[in-house]
């Protein structure tokens, strides 16, 4: 009984040790994705604020120019 017991013992241990390692990496390689979304989540965010921030220093700068422009026309037709 004890020899047959050893018998299925063996390769139960054999089979189990590989799948709790491949579980546990399973695990770890989750905790690493998740952690890699959040990065990602949080670059988008930034790209995105800049994105708004380089749309208003364009619409600033814009406005700039068009008053540049005003300006020099005026001083074309006064002859400076």
């Amino acid at each position: 009984m004890l020899g047959g017991l050893i018998t299925w013992l063996v390769p139960l241990i054999a089979v189990a040790a590989p799948v709790l390692k491949l579980n546990g990496n399973i695990t770890r390689l989750n905790t690493i994705l998740e952690q890699a979304l959040k990065t990602i989540e949080k670059q988008g965010n930034s790209i995105e604020k800049l994105n708004n921030e380089l749309y208003e220093v364009k619409h600033i700068q814009s406005n700039h120019e068009t008053r540049l422009i005003s300006i020099e026309k005026r001083m074309d037709k006064k002859g400076c």
